[in-house]
């Protein structure tokens, strides 16, 4: 039997006597761009054995003395930030994980919602009513824990509980590739944008998952969204996303889309539009000195410039040996 296998034969069996939640994080999951903020808590239901096997950080999270993380906070009956908190806040205005608020509601979805939410909270004490009445009967006290997380959408978290549990990760198209909704059939992993992927999995240092999302995102790029990616705010925060970006251009460089859209990237840094603007640039610029001038890059290039700079005499490829002219000699006839 399979590591994997049995982590989910026992998941059925805890199931069976009411020990399967352990856990419950709350997380936003809609983007309102007209209040600039993030709100509509999304709960999912988890097992801490499940989370925390192979996963320092949910080690250290679900732990009695979990880690400082200022995005990750315990409440019981009410957070100040249950309402929603800013995109500055959050901290990843863009994040496509995030599902965007219709324009406009009326006056009947407004009570239809609160309805939904209503009933919601009524299953949420109904639910907990009777864990607790299974707790007592079997004289057993059974720890759970709420845990609100404001940095992370509700797609993404889940998407990774959902891989911590089968090891399974479906991505989403990047919206820069396609602009078709994402599809999530019932019994299937369901899809995360690789982009929010990486920032989580950077977060909590899970490499194996972040190497997945990284070559996600490089499969997902051409010459027709290249230049829009390589302008993200995320890009500007990760060099490994920068440096990939930065090679699909290079091969995408005399692409009719690329040579009629580069110009306006450039135009973009030098009007100050691209915070990143200088970093896009000198990627660009070593990478055209290591296809075409490989030796300026290497090791004894770079020993031989900085010898120079502290006044050592040159090594490396390129040494120079000062003699004296030589006296002419004098021929006669």
């Amino acid at each position: 039997m399979s590591a994997n296998q049995a982590r989910i034969n026992a998941l059925l069996r805890k199931s069976l006597i009411g020990e399967l939640i352990d856990t419950q994080f709350y997380l936003f999951s809609v983007r309102s761009k007209r209040e600039g903020n993030v709100t509509n808590l999304q709960a999912l239901f988890a097992n801490d054995e499940a989370l925390t096997t192979g996963s320092e950080y949910f080690s250290s999270l679900l732990s009695e003395n979990p880690s400082n993380d200022s995005t990750v906070v315990e409440f019981q009956d009410y957070h100040t930030c249950e309402g929603g908190i800013s995109l500055d806040e959050y901290g990843y205005a863009s994040d496509s994980d995030l599902d965007e608020e219709e324009e406009e509601e009326t006056g009947e979805d407004v009570q239809d919602n609160e309805r939904c939410a209503g009933v919601s909270a009524e299953r949420v004490s109904r639910t907990a009513s009777i864990k607790d009445f299974t707790i007592k009967g079997a004289q057993r006290i059974i720890p759970s824990r709420r845990v609100l997380v404001m940095d992370t959408a509700f797609n993404t978290w889940r998407a990774l509980l959902d891989y911590l549990y089968t090891d399974e990760i479906v991505f989403a198209p990047l919206r820069s590739q396609s602009k078709s909704a994402r599809h999530h059939s019932l019994g299937g992993a369901p899809p995360c944008s690789p982009k929010s992927m990486y920032r989580l999995a950077c977060k909590i240092k899970h490499d194996k998952l972040q190497a997945k999302a990284l070559a996600a995102m490089r499969s997902s790029l051409s010459e027709h969204n290249v230049l829009q990616e390589l302008s993200s705010s995320l890009t500007s925060r990760f060099s490994a996303i920068l440096e990939m970006e930065i090679e699909i251009l290079f091969q995408n460089i005399v692409t009719p889309t690329v040579t009629k859209d580069f110009p306006m990237l450039i135009q973009r840094i030098a009007s100050a539009g691209l915070p990143h603007g200088a970093d896009i640039l000198t990627k660009l610029h070593e990478r055209m000195l290591k296809q075409h001038y490989p030796t300026i890059l290497s090791p004894e290039a770079a020993l031989a410039s900085e010898n120079e700079c502290n006044g050592s005499p040159l090594s490396g490829p390129f040494k120079f040996k000062w003699e004296e002219p030589q006296k002419p000699v004098m021929v006669s006839f």
